[in-house]
């Protein structure tokens, strides 16, 4: 029995079909599982922010943790903030946290100054005091 060129397309098709289905199974059970381990316990999801009762930085294992508590100030890229009783932030001293968990070290413009901090690492505002997040966005709590 001969098998005429059609047939043999047919088949080869087929199979690449196949491959690329199984691969692409097999990425999106890896990513699915990957996401189930990095997910912080007891988050309570409010208004469409994400807020969670530990005030914990870093978890067991290591992992940032950047869900949203109550009294944190996202402030996005590029844009200024004033600091005062009656602008944008306190006054005051706060933690600054990175959404991005590949991103240790960020850049903040306080004033005229941009300075480079890391993760988890303490600012004073004072009174009077534009703040903008340079390199990406950031969290202070």
């Amino acid at each position: 029995m001969e098998l005429d060129g059609v047939t043999i397309a047919l088949v080869c098709v087929s199979a690449v079909l196949f491959i690329v289905c199984v691969l692409w199974v097999a990425r999106e059970t890896k990513l699915r599982i990957e996401k189930k381990h990095r997910q912080v316990e007891k988050v309570v999801v409010k208004h469409g922010a994400r807020y969670t009762r530990s005030q914990e930085v870093i978890t067991e294992q290591g992992d940032v943790k950047a869900s949203l508590n109550r009294g944190d100030f996202v402030l996005g890229k590029n844009r200024k903030y004033r600091v005062g009783k009656n602008y944008d932030l306190l006054p005051g001293k706060y933690t600054i946290l990175s959404p991005d968990e590949n991103q240790d070290k960020i850049n903040i413009r306080i004033s005229d100054t941009v300075r480079e901090y890391k993760h988890n690492s303490s600012i004073v505002l004072s009174d009077g005091d534009i703040i903008s997040a340079v390199s990406s966005g950031i969290v202070l709590r």
